[in-house]
């Protein structure tokens, strides 16, 4: 077999036909609000070798490479892709000519000078990207690298790397031949809390307020608001009938890759037959609501002149004190997840109840009024669901008191605090297919894991290393568990 020699590539420290390798590609930060992070190229180029590394051969005659590491100059069109790229790399050639690699690599965030070609002279500005990449090299030389990473420091902290980093056929020896990368840099982690009121001072809020056929009073005391409805003769049709409310002109909004959850401290429920109601409101009169009474939850639509929709209902009993209601909307693609949470505020926010409902632009599966009313016991008009996009945005959110009554019982109270709105990146879970490995760890004895593509091999190490900013977990495959979710 002929001595490998070294190639420029455009992503990371790899091999094509004996060997290569590749410089890499970091892309643009994205803000929050934005649907989709855009992606960005850039090229690289070799400009030292200063751990060439170490050719092994076994008995069978399979070559591999160990410990070799390249230094890269890596130029992109955003200066945060920019910089000096160092990859450590370990590789296995195939019988047919190919290599499987894989390895640790790091780019330092800078610029490069290259009035002397034959002599770039890099500054550091600020920032590290924290790599892990595995590779295929194909005879041809062409090479598909897969490279995920975790920005330190810098404009780049905290920002996460996603790439694909591609070489088309050519010489194998052809140091000015680059790798194309082309990918994503995701925002951190962002979770934003707006206080819409906690109500410590001292006057009640100037919010709008009503209470359908009835009258309504907001009071403010001892840190907390407390809504009365009143509804003497007057008995309940429709929710909206004997439903009292107090709302501040709030907009919202909540984009792909986001939850929005609506929140608020349910202190107690007062009177007879009450329930504490939390909207997100689109337009008044058109948005999602959910009640939480003294022994049911429902969650549902308002649709203005279409009336309400009750989308979902399940009997809860709890103490209805020293609560939390959690009101949330989570899109997905055309489609928006609703989800009703009542925490248990004194055990850490405990999760007492938990429903989650699909609200698709078709017209969704709905409760009618008998079947609200076998779970509840609260017989109400309903509506079927309209067809129609669901609301990603919106101008109000309320706090409300819902009573259930034939117009004889005496008023109805739900005492409030602290009441929010919090918005979070919704984390995406990779899931690949994989082989769990389990084996004996006898004292005294540690076993390091290999992998190869025959029983022959050659043989890599096979690592469990964790990128930092992002977690992963091995699961056993089987009937139990098919679906995952992150909480």
């Amino acid at each position: 077999m002929k001595t490998p020699r070294l190639q420029s590539t455009g992503g990371c420290a790899c091999a094509s036909g004996p060997l290569t390798t590749l410089a890499f590609l970091v892309v643009a930060a994205l803000p929050l609000a934005a649907a989709a992070p855009p992606t960005i190229t850039g090229t690289g180029y070799l400009v030292g070798v200063p751990v060439p590394g170490i050719l092994c051969t076994n008995a069978a005659g399979q070559v591999s490479l160990k410990g070799n590491v390249h230094v890269l100059m890596v130029q992109a069109d955003d200066p945060r892709a920019t910089g000096r790229f160092q990859a450590s790399m370990d590789l296995a050639y195939q019988a047919d000519g190919a290599a499987l690699f894989s390895g640790a690599a790091y780019q330092e965030v800078g610029t490069w000078d290259v009035t002397d070609p034959a002599n770039p002279k890099f500054t550091p500005t600020g920032g590290l990207w924290q790599c892990n990449y595995h590779g295929v090299a194909q005879p041809d030389g062409s090479d598909v690298i897969t490279l995920t990473g975790y920005g330190v420091g810098g404009a780049i902290d905290g920002l996460r790397l996603e790439e694909t980093i591609t070489k088309g056929p050519g010489a194998p020896f052809d140091p000015p031949v680059p790798y194309l990368g082309s990918g994503t840099i995701k925002p951190a982690s962002v979770t934003t809390i707006a206080v819409i009121d906690n109500f410590d001072d001292s006057s009640p809020p100037s919010w709008g307020q009503g209470a359908g056929r009835g009258t309504v009073n907001v009071i403010q005391a001892n840190g907390q608001l407390t809504i009365r409805g009143q509804w003497p003769g007057i008995p309940t049709v429709t929710q909206g009938d004997t439903t009292a409310w107090a709302s501040p002109d709030r907009a919202w909004t909540v984009k792909e890759g986001q939850r929005l959850e609506a929140r608020v401290d349910l202190v107690s429920l007062s009177g007879t037959a009450p329930g504490a109601a939390l909207t997100l409101y689109h337009s008044p009169g058109v948005g999602y609501w959910m009640v939480k009474g003294r022994d049911y939850v429902g969650v549902g639509k308002h649709n203005g002149g279409g009336g309400f929709t009750c989308l979902s209902a399940d009997r809860l009993a709890t103490r209805n004190t020293n609560e939390i209601l959690v009101l949330a909307l989570t899109p997905a693609g055309p489609n928006v997840i609703l989800t009703a949470r009542v925490l248990d505020k004194g055990n850490g926010g405990a999760v007492l109840y938990e429903r989650s409902i699909m609200d698709t632009p078709a017209s969704d599966p709905s409760l009618d009024s008998p079947q609200l009313a076998a779970i509840t016991g609260v017989t109400v008009q309903v509506k079927d669901d309209p067809s129609g996009a669901p609301w990603t945005s919106g101008a109000l959110v309320w706090l409300g008191v819902f009573q259930y009554t034939d117009g004889t019982l005496p008023p109805a109270e739900a005492t409030f605090d602290n009441f929010e709105l919090r918005t979070y990146e919704v984390p995406p879970i990779g899931i690949e297919r994989a082989v769990q490995l389990t084996w004996p760890a006898p004292t005294g004895m540690n076993y390091a894991v290999e992998g190869g593509p025959t029983v022959q091999g050659p043989w890599l190490p096979v690592n469990d290393v964790a990128t930092p900013g992002l977690k992963q977990m091995t699961v056993p495959a089987n009937d139990i568990m098919k679906f995952f979710r992150l909480r």
